[in-house]
């Protein structure tokens, strides 16, 4: 597996500069002065899918065995990051999305994956596919998670430094895609219409 673990894609919704631009598209169009009054534009931009709506530093602490502290980012640039104390040893987290119109395999077959890596699919419930793969270093342990639900497709990973234990981390890693699962179903995220774009 690639040591260069995934980030969440960068969405910067652009209602209302669009907005702004019909505006000055129908004035010229029309040739009017008197257009009325203009109409309201939102002033900060929608709030984005973030995956940390369905963690929490108990259930990190529960299902990896760390204490860990909770970084979402903002509305407008939701991240999702569970770090441990510097030099505690512990593993950390990181939890982000993506919106993908094919099928896991598909998504899969982008990635570019290597023949002989330890890849594994847990069944997740909810979930239309999942894949979990795993790459354990001399010094650390990486594992990725991935769970589709629908067009949306959750990405974790998880790097712990050694010593590790390899099957906790894998465990841990599917409770994680069983709660991003759980939780996308719960708000439709998955369906085409209810899905953030940005």
């Amino acid at each position: 597996m690639p040591r260069t673990l995934l980030t969440t894609r960068s969405h910067r919704p652009l209602i209302a500069g669009s907005a702004v631009a019909a505006c000055g598209l129908l004035l010229a169009a029309c040739g009017g002065e008197d257009v009325g009054a203009k109409p309201d534009l939102p002033t900060e931009p929608p709030a984005l899918w973030n995956p940390c709506d369905a963690l929490s530093t108990d259930f990190v602490k529960k299902e990896f065995g760390a204490t860990t502290t909770k970084n979402t980012g903002s509305l407008t640039a939701p991240d999702c990051r569970f770090a441990p104390a510097a030099g505690s040893g512990e593993p950390a987290l990181t939890a982000n999305y993506q919106l993908f119109s094919g099928t896991l395999d598909d998504f899969w077959k982008q990635m570019g994956q290597t023949e002989d890596a330890d890849v594994r699919t847990p069944e997740v419930p909810g979930a239309d596919d999942a894949r979990i793969v795993v790459a354990a270093e001399k010094d650390q342990l990486y594992v990725t998670g991935f769970v589709q639900n629908g067009a949306l497709f959750e990405v974790v990973n998880v790097v712990d430094p050694a010593p590790y234990d390899v099957e906790l981390a894998v465990r841990g890693t599917e409770a994680t895609l069983a709660a991003l699962s759980a939780h996308a179903d719960d708000n439709s995220a998955g369906d085409p219409a209810a899905t953030p774009t940005g």
